[in-house]
């Protein structure tokens, strides 16, 4: 098994971060092989800096890295170009996807430059309106790209670093950017593969689902805009 970079951007996680960090640990350190955890905060405001120092100071396997700006993009660019290893695994800081994805996706980045895992092929413990969301996100792009994944989410992914560096431009600050690179991935005839992940997420969001909405939406059109004046 290759050894990987997990990352974890967080925002406002105080109440969690340690926790979820100590399960992670448990859980590659089982995986026999060298592995490394980057964290890296975009905007928090409460106690999540102090406790991500003070974690990396005490483990050497995580390296925890702070942006005065949120945008969960901004975070994933930092977190790549900081990361030790050729594959990338990328998970949101609440672990709600199934940590098996984690030794699944290194797998099948052997032969992949790019794993979608999709929520809505799996088993999936979400709350109505984002099930709903997810649902007319995945038909929007399918009808304006021609996409027939279903989960451009930014958690539960995996990339090759190669990949993330020959494209890193399309990798916006927000979350617009998992569609980007698996449109452009799809252009080029790369290697991409979709599976299956459990998930269980019935947390409050940590965002404005209106404006996040708001986001996708701009981040889909502006790829469309570009692909028909070519400037992909």
């Amino acid at each position: 098994m290759r050894p990987f970079t997990l990352f974890l951007p967080v925002y406002n996680e105080e109440d969690i971060l340690e926790q979820k960090v100590g399960d992670l640990l448990v859980y590659l350190s089982s995986l026999e092989t060298l592995f490394e955890i980057i964290i890296v905060s975009n905007g928090s405001t409460d106690d999540t800096v102090l406790l991500g120092e003070k974690i990396a100071r005490r483990h050497s396997q995580v390296k925890f890295f702070q942006l005065p700006q949120r945008g969960v993009g901004r975070a994933f660019k930092k977190g790549f170009s900081e990361s030790r290893y050729d594959h990338i695994i990328f998970m949101d800081a609440d672990l709600s996807a199934d940590l098996s994805f984690i030794e699944k996706s290194n797998q099948l980045l052997e032969k992949n430059v790019l794993v979608l895992g999709a929520k809505i092929k799996g088993l999936q413990n979400r709350g109505i309106i984002r099930k709903l969301g997810s649902a007319v996100f995945y038909f929007s792009v399918l009808a304006l790209m021609g996409l027939k994944y279903v989960d451009y989410a930014p958690g539960a992914k995996a990339y090759r670093r190669d990949f993330l560096r020959r494209h890193s431009e399309y990798i916006d600050d927000f979350t617009s950017f998992v569609l980007n690179l698996t449109f452009i991935a799809a252009m080029k005839k790369d290697q991409i593969i979709e599976i299956p992940i459990a998930c269980n997420d019935r947390r409050p969001s940590r965002f404005n689902l209106f404006h996040e909405a708001l986001s996708k939406y701009n981040g889909l059109l502006g790829l469309k805009f570009r692909q028909i004046f070519g400037k992909l």
